[in-house]
């Protein structure tokens, strides 16, 4: 395993940092809160100990983000036909 496995980059610490904020909003009861809590740091041990790539950790911490994000019905601009 080279070291540069090892090694964050800017955007998967961006993306881990988005992440963890999503968590924090998002309207979860504390054991759900909790198990992304839980997720958030698997994936960053695995950045750690060089078993998750750079790419593959922004995958991850983005479709989290995407899980959590409010889905409404619709937007102000929108026309609802």
């Amino acid at each position: 395993m080279s070291f540069n496995s090892r090694r964050w980059q800017v955007r998967t610490i961006v993306a881990r940092v988005q992440a963890t904020a999503a968590v924090g909003t998002a309207g979860l009861d504390t054991a759900a809160r909790a198990d992304r809590k839980l997720e958030i740091l698997r994936i960053a041990d695995g950045v750690d100990a060089g078993r998750v790539s750079n790419d593959e950790a922004v995958a991850a911490f983005e479709r989290l983000v995407e899980e959590l994000r409010p889905h409404s019905g619709g937007s102000l601009g929108s026309a609802g036909c």
